[in-house]
């Protein structure tokens, strides 16, 4: 049987799905959807408007952040930041092909 292991990021800690129950719910992480992307160009719509710069995501990645490591300040300052587009939380991971494993599998 194969199982998928989720991985902190940060902590490498192993993170739990989120449990309900009748008097609420237990989030043991959080997810950012992020990645590597390159900037590109699409002709506008409008015969009179020049092309539409965007930033195309090409090596998506998803950040999962455990409850401890999201509540650190350095750690949610990070992931704002990359959520709002003013840095970048892979800019000191390797590309890909060398990155660190995100999720791990796990034979049991």
């Amino acid at each position: 049987m194969i199982c998928i292991v989720m991985l902190c990021f940060h902590c490498n800690r192993e993170v739990r799905k989120t449990t309900h129950s009748q008097k609420g719910y237990r989030v043991d992480y959080y997810l950012l959807h992020t990645g590597r992307g390159e900037w590109s160009f699409r002709k506008s719509p409008k015969e009179d408007m020049p092309a539409l710069r965007y930033l195309k995501l090409t090596d998506p990645v998803d950040i999962i952040s455990c409850t401890e490591c999201h509540a650190d300040p350095r750690i949610r300052k990070l992931l704002e930041d990359d959520f709002n587009g003013s840095g970048s939380i892979l800019a000191n991971e390797p590309e890909v092909g060398s990155e660190k494993a995100f999720v791990g599998l796990h034979h049991g």
